[in-house]
């Protein structure tokens, strides 16, 4: 994630006067190009995925000063919108109108469109680990030889030997 300082009002709209500067934690920083009606517009984008939104700043690309910012509800995009259109770049196809989302930052892209799709089929960010299969022994023969050796060598006993093979053979 990026941090990066922006200028904020808690209510969403940004009037003079009651604008306010905090520092958040953005999870994407890098070039958005806003296309509506077949006209691009390219920004320095941040954007912050949010408990209820995803929250998206359009900066100048000459002094980053921000443009504008809107929010995205989860309910207005799919898994079926997002596609990764290059190795560096994702698309978000809207209603009325299509992100693109670039940048150099390869683990950024990858944990944002991660944490992203998550959300949107599971309802949180966290990704669940999936448990370690146990270690599948192709050849079960083989591997009560091998213990058979440890045991003639005297490294294993008889005992450790029969266990091993007994539990092999129930598994």
């Amino acid at each position: 994630m990026g941090k990066l300082g922006f200028l904020f009002n808690p209510e969403g709209n940004m009037p003079k006067g009651e604008i306010k500067s905090r520092d958040v934690e953005f999870d994407f920083l890098g070039l958005l190009t806003e296309s509506i009606g077949g006209k691009d517009n390219k920004f320095n984008g941040a954007i912050k995925l949010d408990e209820d939104s995803i929250y998206v700043e359009k900066r100048s690309r000459l002094n980053g000063k921000v443009k504008d910012a809107f929010n995205i509800d989860y309910d207005e995009i799919s898994e079926e919108n997002i596609q990764r259109i290059a190795d560096n770049k994702i698309q978000f196809n809207l209603n009325d109108k299509n992100i693109i989302l670039k940048t150099l930052d390869d683990d950024m892209l990858n944990n944002f469109e991660t944490r992203l799709l998550n959300k949107l089929t599971t309802g949180s960010f966290e990704v669940e680990e999936v448990p370690q299969a146990k270690q599948i022994v192709r050849d079960i023969p083989e591997e009560i030889r091998k213990y058979h050796e440890l045991f003639k060598d005297g490294i294993i006993t008889e005992e450790e030997f029969e266990n091993k093979k007994k539990e092999l053979l129930n598994n």
